[in-house]
């Protein structure tokens, strides 16, 4: 029996199929998306229940090409989403508009604002250097960098060494602070030794509080008024999707553009100008702008619940194309009428005086188990950090300048 042949333009990939299948069928067994591409059999459009006949030949051709230019210039395009279709150029276009919009829509910046931008050497934070740095004249901002270097062995030295490459053309000014420094081990490390005493080891657990700890003491040692992370619109539905499954629906009500609602002087106000960009567009954005030299993902594997559930949404916007915007708007109505009330409570540890929700920080909590608390204590002293009242002296003298 003769087969048909199926080649699938842009992937430069041919193969032969039998006869009697649909070309849904086909599809689905070859992993192909349907709304990606058009199917063509023997120079002739067809529908995708159109079954294969012996000797047929099979083009599917992408969608992104075969449905016209760019909807602005009719340039070839480089992305294609719910209606918009847009060239290389007017796809950056977009993204940074999109974003400036979303600083503005939310008010994260003010004028005359020192932003420091956590970043992690991959794509979203890069993308959101790249943004602020391109437009911090019109922000009428300062801008700066802060890296945190958990000392994970084979993954940040690599994306710190991309970041750094790419500085070299963006010229921002950065800091480096690494949990060696502070902590008196790397992470790699602390795992090693938590594992020798019997404390638990959780990998991402430690790090995202240690990380969280030091990226607030990093704004503030670099004086900055505001601290930007680079959470996508993809990082706050699935947060929010988390939570829900969780039962910690509280913290839905904490999944803001801005985080400023808790009142303690040494802690730094959190933005995310990206709350309203997809990581595909992120990706792409990066890519377009070289800033996305390579792909390195962590050795600590993320939690296999937030992987389950970012492959949901994402079947959920293949099989509806916006469905994450939908989910976003969601989130924002129940914070709207939900949140509320008395602004948070939030204490001074007892041992650093960073602030925290109970009498002692987390991050002293597992280093006084671990028994290198005294490390910190040290870098506190060396680095100088501000007391409370000389942080709270310099707000006041600024609320009276201004």
């Amino acid at each position: 029996m003769s087969k048909a042949l199926l080649e699938i333009v842009g992937r430069d990939s041919r193969l032969y199929i039998d006869p009697g299948e649909t070309l849904r069928e086909v599809a689905n067994r070859l992993g192909i998306k349907t709304v990606e591409y058009i199917p063509t059999v023997n120079g002739e459009v067809v529908t995708w229940d159109y079954k294969v006949s012996e000797e047929d030949k099979v083009k599917l051709i992408p969608v992104i090409s075969g449905g016209g230019g760019c909807i602005i210039c009719g340039e070839t395009p480089v992305y294609s989403y719910v209606g918009r279709v847009y060239c290389k150029k007017h796809f950056i276009e977009y993204i940074e508009r999109k974003v400036l919009n979303t600083i503005y829509k939310y008010g994260l910046i003010d004028e005359g604002d020192h932003i420091a931008v956590a970043v992690s050497g991959g794509k979203d934070s890069l993308t959101l250097l790249n943004i602020l740095n391109k437009y911090k004249g019109e922000l009428s901002i300062e801008l700066s960098a802060l890296i945190i270097d958990e000392g994970i062995s084979g993954y940040r030295d690599l994306t710190i060494q991309d970041f750094i490459d790419i500085n070299r053309r963006l010229g921002v000014r950065y800091r480096v602070i690494s949990y060696k420094d502070v902590f008196g081990l790397p992470l790699d490390e602390i795992l090693r030794l938590a594992g020798r005493i019997g404390a638990p080891v959780y990998p991402c657990s430690y790090c995202g509080v240690f990380r969280r700890y030091l990226i607030n003491i990093g704004a503030r040692i670099m004086g900055a008024d505001k601290l930007a992370t680079g959470h996508n619109l993809d990082d706050m539905i699935q947060t929010f999707i988390l939570n829900i499954v969780t039962n910690s629906l509280e913290r839905i009500l904490h999944l803001e553009p801005k985080t400023m609602s808790a009142d303690h002087p040494l802690l730094i106000p959190r933005i995310k100008p990206l709350y309203e960009t997809l990581e595909m567009e992120t990706a792409l954005y990066a890519l377009l702008n070289g800033l996305y030299p390579r792909f390195i993902e962590c050795v600590y594997a993320p939690e296999a619940l937030r992987n389950d559930i970012r492959d949901l949404i994402n079947h959920m916007e293949e099989e509806n194309p916006g469905i994450k915007q939908v989910l976003l708007n969601s989130m924002l109505k129940i914070i709207e009428d939900y949140k509320g009330g008395e602004t948070p409570k939030i204490n001074s540890c007892g041992i650093c005086g960073e602030p925290t929700s109970g009498e002692i920080c987390r991050t002293c909590a597992y280093l006084d188990r671990l028994g290198i608390l005294e490390r910190l204590l040290d870098w506190r002293r060396e680095v100088g950090l501000e007391s409370d009242e000389t942080i709270v002296s310099k707000k006041l003298h600024r609320q009276e300048s201004s």
